[in-house]
């Protein structure tokens, strides 16, 4: 198991085995995200035969045992999901402490929380996401109830994994080309087939639906939507330090 669990990259760290986490990996099987489910639980095995977990460690999540075995050095991400706070402040605080230790870029952790107040003491501690499962449900009701026709297209063309639109946040660096030009002319649209219908400033409020002769500002970070593959290549395109040659001819 450990052999196998050596050989995840950009895997996910689930904490405590409990009903949301058999709802979230089951999620995350179907998106074929890879993940190992960490607990101190002596029968891990039979929950993991059971719950189809193909990776588990049997251990404290917050412990030097826990980070080794489910090899966090290699995964993108933490979601732990205990049933009270305690575990969950434990979990975030050692996983920001270990990024420091082994020096590498920040990891995505999401925790749940029985209430707003706990909420934001974890984000306080380093959580990027807290999600209380009243709110998540109360707005999720809000908007079936608001806009049922929006609701039924997101889960046709956003929530499935076999969809061919997505939709993603992509942070534009002081360094990258697109800094201090006019959104037409990245051209992103043609060259990689995507559309930017959201740019968030630094400093600034939320612009929707940005007009061509918007300027792209360092730090900004823009709303892309489009297929999979137009996305990866709009943020490779994003990522550069100098113009693209190939836009020169579009």
């Amino acid at each position: 198991m450990l052999y196998e669990i050596a050989r995840l990259k950009k895997h996910f760290v689930v904490c405590y085995h409990n009903e949301f986490t058999a709802q979230v990996t089951k999620q995350l099987r179907a998106n074929h995200i890879p993940f190992v489910v960490v607990d101190p639980r002596e029968d891990m095995e039979e929950i993991a035969k059971q719950y189809r977990y193909p990776y588990f460690v049997s251990a404290e999540p917050h412990t030097e045992e826990g980070i080794l075995k489910s090899y966090l050095s290699s995964a993108k991400g933490v979601i732990t999901l205990a049933d009270n706070v305690a575990d969950n402040i434990a979990v975030v605080a050692s996983a920001r402490l270990y990024e420091q230790e082994i020096g590498r870029h920040a990891y995505l952790i999401i925790s749940n929380a029985k209430n707003n107040e706990d909420a934001q003491k974890l984000s306080k501690l380093g959580a990027d996401s807290a999600v209380t499962a009243t709110n998540l449900m109360a707005k999720r009701i809000n908007a079936i109830a608001i806009r049922p026709e929006m609701e039924n297209m997101l889960e046709e063309f956003l929530y499935r994994s076999d969809t061919p639109l997505d939709m993603e946040e992509v942070k534009v660096s002081k360094v990258s080309w697109l800094v201090l030009k006019k959104l037409k002319d990245t051209k992103l649209r043609t060259t990689a087939n995507v559309t930017i219908i959201g740019i968030t400033p630094k400093e600034g409020q939320f612009i929707p639906m940005p007009k061509g002769d918007t300027i792209i500002m360092p730090k900004s970070k823009l709303i892309i939507i489009g297929t999979s593959e137009g996305i990866r290549k709009a943020k490779a395109i994003i990522k550069m330090h100098e113009k693209p040659k190939e836009l020169g001819y579009v």
